[in-house]
C-alpha cells in the first residue's frame, strides 16, 4: 500500500498534480495522476467540473427522473378519479348534527321537544334538519331511523316533507346546531318520494295513514342529489316500543350536505277510530318521549344523532286531509272572473294549505342529461389520463445542452 500523502499530495501546481492514495475495492492501489491531470486546464489550475460524458450521463439520469415523476402524476390523477367515482366515505373531519323545529319558540332545537317549547296538534308535521360536514365528493349512506310506536301508541307513523306545517323559509335559520357552511345561500334543492309504507298495525296500514293525512311525502337536499330512499323496514312489537329505519342513498357534490324531512304525528282519528277502536295516535303516549334518529353514516357508528319529543307537546289533532296540497278545482273560475280562484285538497277535504310548497323533484342522477354521470367522469379520467402520457416523448426529449 503507498504511504499516505504528503502535506504537497493532491494540491495542483504548474501543470503537475501528485496523485492521492485511493484503494480500489479488489485491494489494488490506484493512480489517478493522469486522470486529475485531463482535468488541469492549460490556462492555470481550473479544474473542470465534469467530462462531457459525465454531462450527457446526467442530462440521460434527468430525463429517467422526469419520466418516472410524469408516470407517478398520471397513476395520482387516476387514483383521485376513480375515487370520485366509488361510494364515499366519512373522514375523521366530518360532522353530523340534527335539529328539529320548536313551534312555539319558532326556532330549530339541538336539543328535545317538550311543552315549553312546541305545540304539536295530531296528524301535524315535526320539521328535522340534518347538516353533514366534511364529506367527500360520490355517493354515500345514511339511516334515518325513528319511532313509529312508544308504549304501544303510534308516534312517528311516517316521513313527510319538512316544511308542511312549520319552518317555511327557515333551511338557513340561525339557531340550534346544524347550521349548513353552505348557509345563507343554499343551492337550489332537490327531492325524492319516501317510499309507500304497506306495514300493518291493529288492522290499519301505514299506506292508509298516509292517504288519510294526504300529506306530501318527499326527502330534501342541498349540496347533492338523492340516488335511492329504502322501503321503510319495521323493527321491535308494535305493542310496546317498534320504530321503521329508511336507508338514504345520496350524491355530495362539495363537502358540505342538508337533508330535510318531517315527522308525522299519528292522528287518533285514524288510530283507531276509523274503525271503531279507541284513540291511539300521539296524544296518547304517557310518560316517555319518542325520538328521531340519524344513524350509521357511510357505516360509521360515531356519527349517531338522536333527538325526541315529550307527550308535552302534543296538543289537540287535525281533521282528516288537512294537509293535502292546494289544487285548483275544474270548475273554479279565473283570476278576476268572480273572485279568486277556489283550492282544496282531496274530493270532499277540507281547504288545504295554501302556504305548502315541494321543492322540485330531483332528476336521477345516473342518468341526467341523458347520459350516466359514471360515463361522464369516465371521460374525463380517460381525456386526462391520455393528455398527460402525451406530454412524455416532450419530457424525454428534454435535454440541456453542455
Amino acid at each position: 500500500m503507498r504511504p499516505p500523502p504528503g502535506p504537497e499530495s493532491g494540491r495542483v501546481g504548474s501543470g503537475r498534480v501528485d496523485s492521492p492514495a485511493v484503494i480500489l475495492d479488489n485491494g489494488t492501489p490506484a493512480d489517478l495522476t493522469l486522470a486529475v491531470e485531463s482535468a488541469v486546464s492549460p490556462e492555470g489550475p481550473v479544474v473542470r467540473s465534469m467530462s462531457a460524458r459525465n454531462r450527457e450521463q446526467s442530462v440521460r439520469g434527468r430525463g429517467r427522473m422526469l419520466n418516472r415523476i410524469a408516470r407517478a402524476a398520471v397513476g395520482i390523477v387516476f387514483m383521485g378519479l376513480l375515487a370520485s367515482v366509488g361510494v364515499g366515505t366519512a373522514v375523521a373531519a366530518t360532522t353530523v348534527n340534527l335539529d328539529q323545529w320548536a313551534s312555539t319558540d319558532l326556532a330549530w332545537q339541538n336539543g328535545n321537544l317538550n311543552g315549553n317549547n312546541s305545540r304539536y296538534p295530531e296528524g301535524g308535521i315535526v320539521p328535522f334538519r340534518l347538516a353533514m360536514e366534511g364529506l367527500s365528493i360520490g355517493v354515500h349512506t345514511i339511516h334515518i331511523n325513528y319511532d313509529v310506536t312508544a308504549g304501544g301508541h303510534k308516534a312517528y307513523d311516517f316521513l313527510t316533507t319538512w316544511n308542511v306545517t312549520n319552518a317555511m323559509g327557515k333551511s338557513c335559520a340561525m339557531s340550534g346546531g346544524a347550521i349548513s357552511s353552505m348557509c345563507p345561500s343554499l343551492p337550489v334543492p332537490s327531492s325524492a318520494a319516501f317510499p309507500n309504507d304497506p306495514f300493518v298495525m291493529d288492522g290499519l296500514s301505514v299506506h292508509g295513514a298516509q292517504s288519510y293525512s294526504a300529506a306530501p311525502r318527499r326527502l330534501t337536499i342541498w349540496g347533492g342529489t338523492i340516488v335511492s330512499i329504502s322501503a321503510p323496514t319495521h323493527s321491535g312489537p308494535t305493542s310496546g316500543n317498534s320504530s321503521g329505519d329508511m336507508l338514504v342513498r345520496f350524491r355530495a357534490t362539495g363537502s358540505g350536505v342538508l337533508l330535510a324531512w318531517g315527522g308525522h304525528l299519528g292522528q287518533s282519528a285514524y288510530w283507531n277510530r276509523l274503525i271503531g277502536g279507541v284513540s291511539d295516535g300521539a296524544a296518547m303516549v304517557s310518560g316517555s318521549p319518542w325520538h328521531m334518529r340519524t344513524l350509521q353514516l357511510d357505516g360509521s357508528g360515531n356519527k349517531n344523532q338522536d333527538r325526541s319529543i315529550s307527550p308535552s307537546a302534543i296538543v289537540g289533532e287535525l281533521p282528516p286531509f288537512a294537509l293535502a296540497p292546494p289544487t285548483p278545482r275544474p270548475t273554479d273560475p279565473p283570476t278576476g272572473a268572480g273572485g279568486p280562484p277556489r283550492t282544496g285538497g282531496a274530493p270532499g277535504a277540507p281547504v288545504g294549505n295554501p302556504q305548502i310548497t315541494i321543492p322540485p323533484t330531483s332528476t336521477d342522477p345516473l342518468t341526467a342529461g341523458g347520459q350516466p354521470a359514471e360515463s361522464v367522469i369516465a371521460t374525463t379520467l380517460a381525456t386526462t389520463g391520455l393528455g398527460l402520457l402525451a406530454t412524455l416523448p416532450a419530457l424525454r426529449r428534454r435535454r440541456r445542452r453542455p
